[in-house]
């Protein structure tokens, strides 16, 4: 068993820490463990140890998706950040965009910069838009904007200078003179993050990549150390692909959204052996729930944002919204019930887990319900409080002059009243009908919620993963190395097709290529070619894949295709209006030995579950139902609802009018009513 080879995925939420270990040879381990927000890395290694507990040695792969990077952000604790643009320009992290939040407020509050601004530094260079030098850099200049920033004696550098997209030497001196300066920064260019325009976004971007770098490198210098007997560490990136720590530590603006990137990438991959298309991904852990529409692939954006700043690199398109398990009850001002976006998070959590936790939450009204078995959370390892889940579900029950099982009927639904609005973002509001879609639920507590919402957004089908309560970290498993490079052009596209302005495209590109076979060394990745058009005069722009043929010497008109999904978008085709192209971008990507899919499992816990009779509220007061233990479903079984279903790491509530059936593993849900 010790010489196989071995790989981990590694989620790190703000409740559980979820571990998943396969081997080469199918077998498969889980552990989920209270997360340590402290120090994430404590718990992290605690997990990997757990997931060992067996075997002789440790070694592998450990595949990592953080919200370290996320939280510093949200928390405002990251490093000092100097900034150095061109003289002139040192307003630009304050002068934004015209854009508002609130349309129609009167009083709008934005975030403030991440730079302080006494050390906004403005160095004498300047480029025009094509790139070429009006200004040029001279070393005397390097000389007085270094010296400049040392005696601020900053954590970080950032440096975005005007129009550096279209020619980088100016930045790159800079960064060459920053990282030799004998300094312990940590220096970005911006066009090491994106080499794209709009130098606000491009400068906003590096300058979250600067403040966040201190202490993602902190982080993975003692997660490296306390994993150092594993043989290889490597970060999920905010577009689904992994890259080693070193990258991450460079670059961490690219791992903002790495946890759920990794539940994202599993759902999509989920749906993939089950032979579906369409799906709207639907993870709800213990502090918020994130939704994502993937048509095939995993939606990309380039237009995300964290904390109310722009980030310019892509990213899975993920809405979030701040209703989880562990998401607290109360009454407002007003006299209304809500329920979020205030977490128990992992310490001390919801009432029932007994750690202090006094406040009702999602999990609590759960427990109230009878829809969690006390004795069984987690396998066994976890007893929940009913008598405290029950105490604190009265207290909010008092305010609102509710019985105990209203109030937590009153919570669920409003709980269920926010989600179905995230999903309703992601779909409807962007022209996509939600009922052509199966609801792919996971997460601890995907599968309460999966059928009410699937059912109050009239979709029919549901699938709940093999182990749903770690999807996340399967799709860590799932995930391949991969990076993603642009590189803005804005040409009208007429000049790019005859053969000289071809071979000037290429010539853009070539640049970005060498750099992908060069940063993810051998075996060579393969590469793949998008780009993103509009019409002249427009703000945005459409991506579409590229066919450069099989010589990859002459690529065909893409202006068709961006019509079409043009057309599909805002229900018009511009005829006659000339078609720019606004970037070119590339995918270098290396497949991976991936997850094999094993059902088999063995958890860190030896608890088995019985099954039985138990009674659960399903709205409609005390009903009693079927407990199935899912380990027990072999292929192609079938549950009728209601019933419900539980595993280790995941409890499945099947209504009435729907049933369950287990294909290559996982559970497909289908209201009868529809199918």
């Amino acid at each position: 068993m010790d010489d196989e080879e071995i790989r981990i995925g590694v989620d790190t939420g703000g409740t559980f820490t979820d571990v998943i270990m396969q081997g080469s040879n199918g077998s498969v381990r889980v552990h989920k463990l209270l997360s340590t927000p402290g120090d994430p890395s404590r718990a992290i290694g605690d997990g990997v140890r757990a997931v060992f507990e067996k075997r002789e040695t440790m070694g592998g792969e450990v595949i990592h998706g953080t919200t370290v990077a996320t939280n510093a952000l949200l928390e405002r604790q990251g490093g000092k950040v100097a900034f150095v643009t061109t003289e002139g320009f040192e307003d630009l992290l304050w002068m934004r965009r015209q854009n508002r939040p609130e349309l129609y407020a009167l009083n709008i509050e934005l975030p403030s910069a991440l730079v302080d601004e006494g050390v906004c530094f403005g160095v004498r260079e300047r480029l025009d838009a094509e790139g070429e030098v009006i200004e040029a850099l001279s070393d005397e200049a390097v000389e007085q904007v270094v010296g400049e920033v040392a005696a601020v004696d900053p954590d970080a550098v950032v440096i975005c200078l005007l129009h550096s997209y279209a020619n980088r030497e100016h930045e790159e001196r800079l960064a060459a003179a920053f990282r030799s300066s004998g300094r312990d920064w940590h220096v970005t260019a911006s066009t090491e993050v994106t080499a794209t325009f709009r130098e606000y976004e491009r400068a906003s971007t590096t300058t979250v990549n600067g403040y966040v770098g201190p202490v993602m490198g902190r982080y993975l210098q003692r997660l490296g150390e306390r994993l150092k007997d594993v043989d290889r560490l490597e970060v999920l990136q905010s577009h689904g692909g992994r890259a080693d720590a070193g990258h991450a530590a460079r670059l961490p603006v690219h791992t903002v959204l790495s946890g759920p990137a990794g539940g994202v990438v599993g759902a999509v991959e989920t749906a993939k052996s089950l032979s579906v298309e369409q799906v709207i991904s639907f993870d709800m852990g213990g502090t918020s729930t994130d939704v994502s529409l993937a048509d095939g692939e995993a939606t990309l954006t380039d237009e995300g944002q964290i904390g109310g700043m722009p980030l310019q690199v892509p990213v899975i398109d993920i809405y979030t919204v701040g209703a989880g398990g562990g998401s607290i009850a109360y009454v407002d001002a007003g006299g209304a019930l809500r329920v979020g976006p205030r977490s128990a998070g992992a310490d001390p959590g919801p009432a029932a887990y007994g750690r202090g936790g006094s406040q009702p939450t999602v999990t609590d009204a759960h427990v109230v319900l009878g829809s969690l078995r006390p004795e069984q959370f987690l396998g066994g390892r976890m007893k929940l409080d009913v008598e405290a889940a029950g105490a604190a579900v009265d207290k909010l029950g008092e305010k609102l002059g509710t019985s105990r099982p209203e109030t937590a009927r009153g919570i669920l639904d409003v709980a269920d009243a926010a989600m179905a609005r995230a999903i309703k973002v992601i779909s409807l509001e962007r022209g996509h009908d939600p009922r052509g879609y199966a609801l792919v639920a996971f997460g601890g507590a995907g599968g309460l919620h999966a059928c009410r919402l699937a059912q109050a957004l009239e979709m029919s089908t549901v699938v709940v993963p093999s182990f749903p309560g770690l999807l996340s970290a399967v799709g860590m498993l799932r995930s391949d190395p991969r990076r993603l490079y642009s590189r803005t052009v804005l040409r009208p596209v007429r000049e790019c097709l005859d053969s000289p302005g071809q071979q000037e495209v290429r010539e853009v590109m070539r640049p970005a290529e060498e750099r992908a076979c060069r940063e993810m060394g051998e075996p060579e990745p393969e590469l793949n070619w998008t780009v993103s058009l509009r019409y002249q005069g427009q703000s945005y722009a459409i991506s579409v894949d590229v066919d450069w043929g099989a010589d990859k010497t002459a690529w065909t008109d893409p202006s068709p295709a961006f019509e079409r999904e043009h057309d599909r978008l805002y229900g018009y085709i511009a005829e006659g209006r000339p078609i720019e192209l606004v970037d070119l971008r590339l995918e270098a990507r290396r497949s991976g030995a991936g997850w094999s899919g094993a059902k088999a499992t063995e958890h860190v816990s030896d608890g088995e579950i019985e099954g039985e009779m138990m009674t659960i509220d399903l709205g409609a007061g005390p009903t009693p139902v079927e407990v199935i233990a899912r380990a027990a479903l072999s292929e192609g079984a079938e549950v009728p609802g209601p019933a419900v279903i539980t595993e280790y790491s995941g409890t499945s509530i099947v209504l009435d009018g729907w049933s369950a059936t287990v294909e290559s593993g996982h559970l497909l849900i289908q209201n009868q009513g529809t199918s």
